[in-house]
């Protein structure tokens, strides 16, 4: 079997591989197919990949205009995302990722209507936390959001990790319209 089409497979398949010794053809393969490598960190905190599009290279497949083959975030989706943005990005002088953690209701919390009092536990706006929950384990899911390692906390995903450096200047130029809670 050829090692690099293994590696790349293995890459395409599990989106963060383990950064080990033998894994130096999937980055000869990478170079080979326009594909780069982000590091990051994998789910027991070792150093990873994520195997991405070259910056000027991201196909898409389909039209964008149409509802059948592409479909965009919805608006919780990318409230939340936003949210925890914010909050796991506390310095914007430095890259998003890895940032920090913040619990899960915090996260909810920022979503909330300025002025509701959401209290944890209690709906957010007629019933939208069963929306913002839905829409953190999606982010987990895409890689925007780490996966739940099951202590209430989010952290910012592998995903983050591959925006391009134009993306971090515009997010860094609008940081202050990032959700976050507001404070009385």
């Amino acid at each position: 079997m050829n090692e690099g089409a293994y590696w790349l497979a293995r890459a395409r398949v599990e989106r963060v591989v383990a950064d080990e010794g033998d894994a130096v053809v999937l980055h000869q393969a990478l170079s080979d197919v326009e594909l780069r490598a982000v590091d990051v960190l994998g789910p027991e905190g070792n150093s990873a990949v994520l195997v991405r599009w070259g910056l000027d290279v991201e196909p898409v497949s389909g039209v964008l205009t149409d509802p059948d083959t592409h479909r965009g975030a919805t608006s919780s989706q990318l409230l939340v995302l936003g949210a925890a943005l914010r909050l796991c990005w506390s310095d914007p002088s430095r890259m998003p990722y890895p940032g920090g953690a913040v619990a899960d209701r915090e996260v909810i919390a920022a979503c909330a209507v300025p002025g509701s009092e959401w209290v944890p536990g209690e709906s957010v706006q007629g019933g939208q936390t069963a929306a913002y929950r839905r829409a953190l384990r999606e982010l987990r899911a895409f890689g925007y959001l780490a996966g739940d390692r099951g202590d209430g906390l989010v952290r910012l995903g592998p995903m983050v990790a591959a925006w391009s450096e134009r993306d971090i200047v515009e997010l860094r130029r609008g940081y202050g319209c990032l959700p976050c809670p507001v404070k009385e």
